[in-house]
């Protein structure tokens, strides 16, 4: 298996955490097991917030990235929370590289321009390489909840396909794929 790998299901199961809380600035510690080591999952905070974990080896830790999931509040219930498998949910194992793009906007105030709003979305794009339109690709990006694990950094984020136009020939195309980040 890669180190950078999509997981997902179009009906996602649903978890009981119980209250969490913040335990370090990349670390959730929740009252009851989240999984196995290794697996994923997504706790939806607040209608504006959202985090995808990691379980560590102490099962009720779970490990996101700072950077991108950002205030997470010290103590928290989530709405709900979807759980996701790494041997039962794998969609593609075919990733062998990924770059993070983020995409900053400033609101300014008329021609002053001081800041008053800033906000930040975040992609990820993976490698240009030759892939399989039916078979690999449509299933990736029609399932309805996906989440990318970086393995090498223990970090996973949950992310939905844009748009794009695929020229396949004989079932086959070379491009990379951008998936938005799910922050919410």
């Amino acid at each position: 298996m890669s180190d950078y790998n999509f997981y997902g299901v179009n009906t996602p199961v649903a978890f009981n955490t119980g209250p969490c809380t913040l335990t370090d600035p990349e670390t959730i510690t929740a009252a009851n097991p989240l999984g196995n080591p290794g697996d994923l999952l997504y706790m939806k905070i607040s209608e504006t917030q959202g985090v995808v974990v990691v379980v560590q080896d102490s099962v009720t830790r779970g490990k996101f990235d700072n950077n991108i999931y950002v205030n997470i509040p010290s103590s928290f219930t989530p709405i709900f929370a979807y759980y996701f498998d790494v041997f039962t949910d794998l969609l593609s194992s075919s990733v062998f590289s990924f770059r993070l793009q983020a995409n900053a906007t400033v609101a300014t105030y008329s021609e002053s321009y001081r800041p008053y709003n800033t906000s930040f979305n975040y992609s990820i794009i993976i490698d240009d390489r030759k892939r399989l339109l039916f078979g690999d690709v449509k299933e990736l990006i029609s399932t309805t909840w996906v989440v990318f694990k970086d393995s090498c950094n223990g970090v996973a984020y949950l992310v939905s396909f844009g748009e794009d136009t695929f020229v396949a020939l004989n079932n086959k195309f070379k491009s990379s794929l951008e998936f938005n980040i799910a922050t919410r």
